[in-house]
């Protein structure tokens, strides 16, 4: 048996029952051969059949050989048996129960443990179906004469046999007991020195923060603490493979932090590169021996190297030389085994500390970037903001003007302030873009059909100059998912730069292919060309070539690119110079069937062409008071200006003071702009639609961001509307007219839900829960009939007058005309039931009965004996 390599897997119990059942299969294969002889004499037949036997047995440690541990079991319990069972059919019922007894002393007391059941019963079961087996052939199988003296000493033998067997197993436990005790206070004493090692190191390493500082206090300490001559620690370098010394205590430290002529060991070389190459530890007692052996500064006759290893990566060695041959023992491989480990997770420590700065710094330089990023953003946005403002007064007054003398001049000016609107959403397109938020509205559409009115868009304007545009767009139809403002931006700048830099006389080429769920574009012009340097640049930002310095901004080509890639597809261009230049546009689109088509959800602003009461007059609409909130005084003046002529209008400059009127004069629809100094515009609308006496006014907002962000904001704060800066005069005078007329239809949704009683009212929003508030107070009032507007103001906490406003808002009634309206609602239920007049009247808080006739029947038609 091989019990040096189980020895090194196996525990000291495993250890033992593998030694006893060695002992078992000698004691066996031996009783076996000793029978082999006594029946050779007698038939040459059963002395074969008992050698087979010792042969079966002996293969007991093949399977311990093999690590069969449970197979080596059964097999030896089995074939014991079986030949126990044999003998003791040849030898009679008295050697027959000896033999069982003996298998028994063996196999069940000294080849399992009490806990190990399954083979105690195993045992049990085989020695019963032996005894069975015996007592069926009552113990005589085979005929054959044995003397009884043959048989007494065969019995002897066997028994003499057991003694020895039972006096070796002791002493082998004795002696293995023995061991077992000192092993163990060997490993109590090496793992208390280890737990001072440990300790001593945890502590002479804390505070080092630096790689450095902890490899030069390792070799420092391994020479104070374990008695070494040196110790040196090597770091290995991933490029070259080689291991430099980096930290040395003792002949080779001259002075503090440096080394004495610093030597460099490639992997695989000497005792050190081994140790690295192989991630092993190695104790070498006799350097003389070891081929492997490097001189560094003085030959020693020992050495000991340890390897570094962080998450299985080996980072250095930690060596050690000494004079004197055999000094270094097991003792001091484990020590610094656990030093490295040490050093290891102290190194891997300031690494991830190393690492977590560095990540921090970088995150930091990242948040840096993007507050930098969206600064930027921010200004792009206010200073759009700013130049919108006055482009709005410009295009009012522009449109003014135009109204009362339609002069080319005027026309001119309309033109470049639009031009400059589109230069300034070009702005806020590409900052959109760069920060992630600009998003493509995509919609089934022939796109075909779309680029055809495009071109022909241009082919006029290019006529003017005497331009041809020859277009090549396929016959038929082309469904594919796009998003036209994005589209209209890629063709209007790749068509108006073909236009701008072609001459009288020029032609341009306009193609369209689609091949292979490709759209490509080709946009050819005979103009000035694009020169070589200049061409790769020509789609960044503000970029112009020398030849076209001062013709454009450089936007146009850099927000197509960008829109381009959005979709998903590439745009570039070839030129020459004086001959023109060529651009390509690949987009990506999947065909579209037309029976897959999704219907386009249409929303049309309905303008009112008549006037769905022919009782209002121009009065009543005057009557209309509207509120503006406008930081911008000339703005605000101009938006007065407009709308004083149809409605009663104040303007007030800040968001602060438009709160504290429209909460004191309740107007009928308020205008506010979005970005103002201190309180802005969707502030002021979340305020005024939280507030029961405010959130009945219509709202619109004016904004000059165009992000959908700010529009789902605005409208979840209870906006009706929003506009655009700069807006047309026209535009805003509508989208007024249609609130207003919104607001009085739903006055007749009110009078249903006054009509019921608040249980039976289902709340849809602030308005509706304010009218159940009120219908409630006087419900609970019907009987008193000394409450009136003054008792509901109370209840309400609101002045009569904003009460009143607030009210003929909602209902066009008046305070006073409201309760009565409830209290004769109710006595219609009430007489409906049963109630008699006189006590229906004095229930709903008349004192008068003929009063209360009079204003019942003023209000439903006829009398309350009607009902009853």
């Amino acid at each position: 048996m091989r019990i040096t390599k189980v020895d090194k897997i196996l525990d000291f119990k495993q250890l033992q029952k593998i030694q006893l059942v060695n002992l078992f299969t000698f004691l066996a294969v031996l009783s076996s051969f000793f029978f082999t002889l006594i029946f050779f004499n007698e038939k040459y037949f059963l002395s074969i059949v008992t050698f087979s036997f010792s042969a079966l047995l002996a293969l007991t440690w093949l399977w311990i050989n093999r690590k069969y541990y449970n197979l080596t079991r059964i097999w030896l319990y089995f074939f014991s048996y079986l030949y126990l069972l044999w003998l003791a059919l040849i030898l009679g019922r008295g050697g027959g129960i000896q033999l069982i007894f003996l298998i028994v002393l063996f196999s069940g007391v000294l080849l399992f443990e009490i806990k190990e059941k399954k083979y105690l019963f195993l045992n049990v079961f085989l020695c019963c179906l032996c005894l069975l087996i015996l007592e069926i052939f009552d113990y005589h199988f085979f005929e054959i004469d044995l003397l009884e003296s043959t048989v007494n000493y065969s019995y002897y033998c066997s028994l003499l046999l057991s003694i020895f067997a039972a006096t070796c197993i002791a002493l082998l436990y004795a002696i293995q007991y023995g061991e077992q005790l000192n092993r163990k206070k060997e490993a109590l004493n090496d793992a208390k020195e280890l737990e001072k090692i440990i300790h001593y190191f945890s502590n002479s390493l804390y505070g080092k923060n630096t790689v450095d500082e902890i490899l030069w206090d390792i070799t420092k300490n391994c020479v104070g603490h374990l008695g070494f001559v040196d110790c040196v620690i090597y770091i290995l370098d991933e490029r070259s493979q080689v291991l430099k010394q980096k930290a040395a205590y003792g002949n080779k430290n001259i002075r503090a932090h440096e080394i004495y002529n610093p030597i460099d060991i490639p992997v695989g070389k000497g005792i050190v590169g081994y140790v690295a190459k192989e991630g092993k530890p190695l104790l070498v007692e006799d350097t003389t021996k070891d081929t492997r052996y490097i001189i560094d500064d003085n030959s020693r006759l020992s050495e000991i190297a340890v390897p570094i290893i962080i998450k299985d990566k080996l980072i250095g060695v930690i060596d050690s030389e000494h004079p004197d041959k055999k000094f270094y023992t097991k003792k001091h491989l484990n020590a610094l085994k656990v030093i490295s480990v040490l050093c290891a997770n102290k190194i891997a420590g300031t690494l991830a500390e190393e690492e977590r700065e560095k990540a921090l710094r970088i995150k930091l330089f990242a948040d840096q970037l993007k507050e930098i990023d969206t600064l930027r953003t921010k200004l792009f946005a206010n200073i759009s903001h700013e130049l919108r403002t006055p482009l709005t007064l410009m295009k009012g007054t522009i449109e003014d003007q135009m109204e009362q003398s339609p002069a080319e001049g005027w026309k001119l000016m309309e033109s470049q302030t639009n031009k400059l609107l589109r230069l300034i959403n070009q702005l806020l397109d590409l900052t959109k873009l760069e920060s992630g938020k600009f998003q493509l509205k995509l919609e089934s559409k022939c796109i075909y059909n779309y680029i055809r009115a495009q071109v022909g868009i241009y082919t006029s304007f290019a006529t003017k100059g005497s331009i041809e545009i020859i277009s090549h767009i396929p016959e038929g139809k082309l469904y594919v998912e796009f998003d036209e403002d994005a589209m209209d931006n890629i063709l209007s700048n790749l068509m108006s730069n073909a236009i701008k830099y072609s001459s009288k006389g020029d032609k341009i080429e306009f193609i369209v292919n689609y091949k292979d769920n490709v759209l490509e574009i080709q946009v050819k012009d005979q103009g000035i060309g694009i020169n070589e340097e200049s061409l790769p640049k020509i789609f960044d930002r503000f970029y112009q070539a020398s030849n076209t310095v001062g013709i454009g901004t450089g936007l146009g080509l850099t927000l197509a690119k960008e829109l381009v890639e959005l979709y998903g597809g590439q745009i570039y261009a070839e030129s020459t110079i004086d001959k023109g230049s060529t651009f390509f546009v690949k987009l990506p689109f999947k065909r579209i069937a037309e029976d897959e088509l999704k219907p386009a959800v249409v929303y049309v602003s309905e303008k009112k062409q008549k006037r769905h009461n022919s009782n209002e007059t121009k009065n009543d609409v005057k009557d209309k008071y509207i509120l503006v909130v406008e930081d911008n005084l000339a703005l605000g003046e101009m938006i007065v200006n407009k709308l004083k002529q149809s409605y009663k209008v104040a303007h007030v400059l800040d968001g602060k003071l438009g709160v504290e009127e429209a909460k004191k004069n309740l107007p009928d629809l308020i205008i506010s702009d979005v970005m103002m100094e201190g309180l802005n515009g969707i502030e002021l609308c979340s305020q005024l639609k939280s507030y029961d006496l405010t959130s009945h006014i219509p709202i619109i907002l004016l904004t000059a961001k165009t992000d959908t962000e700010t529009k789902i904001l605005g409208l979840n704060t209870g906006a009706d509307d929003y506009l655009l800066k700069p807006f047309n005069t026209k535009e805003l005078k509508a989208r007024i007219e249609n609130l207003l007329q919104q607001r009085k239809l739903l006055k007749s949704q009110y009078k249903k839900i006054i009509d019921l009683s608040p249980s039976d009212i289902t709340i849809t929003n602030n308005e509706e829960i304010f009218v159940k508030k009120v219908i409630t107070i006087i419900e609970q009032n019907l009987d008193n009939n000394n409450f009136g507007a003054t008792e509901l103001c109370k209840s309400l906490g609101m002045s009569r007058m904003q009460l009143h406003r607030k009210i003929t808002s909602l209902t066009e009634y008046s305070t006073s005309s409201f309760i009565r309206y409830i209290r004769l609602q109710r006595a219609k239920d009430f007489l409906k039931i049963g109630e008699t007049v006189s006590q229906t009247a004095y229930k709903v808080g008349f004192n008068s009965l003929s009063y209360f006739t009079t204003a019942f029947k003023k209000q439903f038609g006829s009398l309350p004996s009607d009902f009853n």
